[in-house]
């Protein structure tokens, strides 16, 4: 065998060494990166609510070894205020451009979850959703689309931001929201780590979302806070989380209530409803025992003999977080007039 020149082997083997993928190195992602997949403001009038299940088998973690998800969940959930805001219309857009490989409309959408509803969903856990195919063996799919609202079909190319459809409730959900799933080469991939899930938490994070995209891992939100009659249902916040802006002065009771995402163990939520005059009408602090994806508090009183004095009213809501010796304040100040 004729010997070989020992240049062209070191060539050779620093070709192998650069070209060669790194072990759990995340991949160059499409367009220069992924952004959001709704046509919104995060933290404002959308949100993140679940992450990746990071988790192997039945466990239950994020990659940060938080509760920002549920047992098998491949995607991200952004998610939108309430039903309201699906009447309204939020676009659901393509969070890189390439060509559509799948599209699905027509099936019917349903706003609370039975065994029945489940039944009639069947395998189409989805509901009306598409899937681009990107350049590099990059792919997402995009679930619970309104039903009629699909703005593309199999074969058409797209651009980043370009409108896929409607926010809805199709498929297998109990919240308006956008359930986005990237693959790699046939592998679904957890956005915020660049790594398949499913192994462990404490991940090193290389996210593939484009970095001026706002897009970044969920912290707790207070999403929502309003006054109302009476204690309110989880239903009803779900379908209207927004607050009159006056009330009587002879409503049977005065309630201020808050809707949060992501509340974590040991997070605190301070509620406080003033009178015209600036002094406290009900006053309720909570610290929570466990973590949860979604939850509603409140704080009232009955309605008084005299009735509620008429003028200027004022709720003051504050979620609290203490991590890493700080503490994370997220607050909501909410006016009503009474007449």
């Amino acid at each position: 065998m004729a010997s070989r020149n020992p240049l062209s082997v070191l060539a050779i083997c620093l070709f192998a060494l650069f070209a060669a993928p790194v072990a759990g190195e995340a991949q160059t992602p499409p367009d220069g990166g992924l952004t959001k997949p709704l046509d919104c403001t995060l933290d404002r009038d959308c949100w993140i609510v679940n992450v990746p299940d990071a988790g192997p088998g039945p466990r239950v973690e994020d990659h940060r070894c938080a509760y920002r998800t549920y047992d098998g969940h491949k995607g991200t959930d952004f998610a939108i205020r309430d039903f309201k805001g699906i009447d309204e219309g939020v676009p659901v857009v393509a969070s890189a451009g390439g060509i559509v490989t799948a599209a699905r409309d027509g099936t019917d959408e349903y706003f609370s979850q039975t065994p029945e509803t489940r039944r009639l969903i069947g395998s189409k856990a989805c509901g009306n959703g598409v899937i681009i195919e990107h350049s590099g063996g990059w792919e997402t799919q995009y679930c619970h689309m309104r039903k009629g609202s699909v703005a593309v079909k199999l074969g058409d190319r797209v651009k980043r931001g370009d409108r896929l459809g409607l926010i809805g409730m199709s498929g297998r959900t109990e919240f308006p929201h956008v359930h986005i799933e990237i693959r790699h080469n046939g592998k679904t991939i957890n956005p915020f780590t660049g790594d398949e899930p499913e192994t462990g938490c404490n991940k090193t994070e290389r996210p593939i979302w484009k970095s001026d995209s706002g897009v970044r891992y969920p912290m707790h939100a207070l999403y929502a806070a309003g006054f109302t009659d009476h204690v309110p249902t989880a239903a009803e916040i779900r379908s209207s989380a927004r607050s009159p802006v006056s009330m009587s002065r002879h409503e049977s009771a005065l309630v201020l209530w808050a809707a949060m995402f992501g509340i974590a163990a040991g997070d605190v939520l301070k509620l406080r409803i003033l009178d015209p005059s600036g002094k406290a009408a009900a006053v309720r602090e909570i610290r929570f025992d466990r973590a949860q994806a979604w939850r509603m508090e409140s704080v009232g009183r009955s309605l008084a003999p005299e009735g509620w004095a008429q003028g200027g009213w004022r709720g003051e809501v504050e979620l609290q977080r203490f991590a890493e010796g700080r503490t994370l304040t997220r607050s909501i100040i909410v006016p009503l007039v009474v007449k």
